[in-house]
């Protein structure tokens, strides 16, 4: 089966490279991903961290955008705790109007930096944690052209002719009732919770309210995936990419992609090397040949046909030949 295939932009940075080289690698891999077939490319959010270029996903997204004609260009995503629902409104609402239906605003609730980061976008005050479905109720009330807390008030440009997908960014069962719950997309991390993640899809699919924002469920799988010749090559490029998944879930910040070696160095022989190694599992490592009927399975699985890939790799080579072997071999 042929899979609708986009690709998770995290604008790695390397060991020993600049932000600004991750951000060209950046521009480079979306014109590739045009040329080459994928469907969609998502940009993230990061703040005050070493691992990752990109802080602002929607002027990544409004660039490359300018430079492609057919592809889907979105935000994987916006961290709203960190920004207005007006202002997430407007500037989407115009990416719609000039990119009539190529624009995706994912939204996420994760913070998207440490705590320091956090309170420099917000002025230094206080985060709201229990507001974030309630931005997304006026996101879409603004978008819709809808009176919502501040009657009168309209988010330009108005009368969008296509109101764009919206995704709602999540691993937990809780993210899979809110997107359900007022109709949008619904884009799972498989990547950081594949253990529960076939509980929380069904549950988007089986409740997701036809009467709200889209008329049908928009369910999308996100998956960490290295391919090379050899599945020893492959197993090694992923090891920057499982190092720093580790520190996340450490609550650590990221560095940049580590070169294998130098993770071998950091690993082996300590206390961390075990649950290195649990991490490094759970993405998918294949090779050219193999990696079309695992990405097969992973479809069947969540009964989806829309799979965004997220490759970080310390050599850029290494990550796009990832991309055009799972592009090449998706028949």
């Amino acid at each position: 089966m042929k899979l609708k295939l986009g690709i998770l932009d995290q604008s790695p940075a390397t060991m020993g490279g600049s932000a600004a080289s991750a951000l060209k690698n950046s521009l480079n891999l979306a014109l590739m991903a045009e040329e080459t077939g994928f469907h969609s490319i998502m940009y993230s959010e990061h703040h005050g961290v070493e691992a990752y270029a990109s802080s602002s996903p929607e002027l990544l997204a409004a660039i490359v955008l300018s430079k492609t004609n057919r592809i889907k260009i979105g935000t994987a995503g916006i961290m709203m705790r960190n920004y207005s629902a007006y202002k997430i409104a407007e500037w989407t609402k115009m990416l719609s109007t000039l990119y009539p239906e190529r624009f995706i605003l994912g939204l996420g609730k994760a913070p998207g930096g440490l705590k320091d980061a956090v309170m420099a976008l917000n002025n230094h005050k206080p985060v709201i944690l229990s507001n974030m479905e309630t931005k997304l109720e006026e996101i879409i009330q603004f978008i819709k052209d809808k009176e919502g807390i501040y009657d009168g008030l309209i988010a330009q440009p108005t009368h969008v002719q296509h109101i764009p997908e919206i995704m709602w960014l999540g691993s937990g069962m809780t993210s899979a009732r809110e997107a359900a719950r007022h109709g949008v997309g619904y884009s799972f991390a498989a990547f950081m919770n594949s253990e529960n993640g076939k509980e929380n899809t069904d549950t988007y699919l089986k409740e997701f309210d036809s009467t709200q924002y889209f008329p049908r469920p928009s369910l999308q799988v996100a998956v960490a995936v290295s391919v090379a010749d050899k599945i020893e090559d492959a197993r090694r490029n992923a090891y920057g990419m499982a190092y720093q998944f580790l520190q996340s879930r450490q609550l650590a910040s990221p560095n940049a992609v580590f070169s294998p070696e130098a993770v071998e160095q950091k690993i082996l022989g300590t206390k961390e090397e075990e649950e290195f190694f649990t991490t490094l599992n759970r993405i998918i490592i294949e090779t050219p040949q193999s990696v079309d009927q695992r990405l097969d399975e992973i479809s069947q699985k969540y009964h989806t046909d829309d799979l965004l890939i997220l490759c970080n790799m310390y050599r850029e080579e290494d990550r796009i030949n990832t991309y055009k072997s799972i592009i090449k071999n998706n028949r």
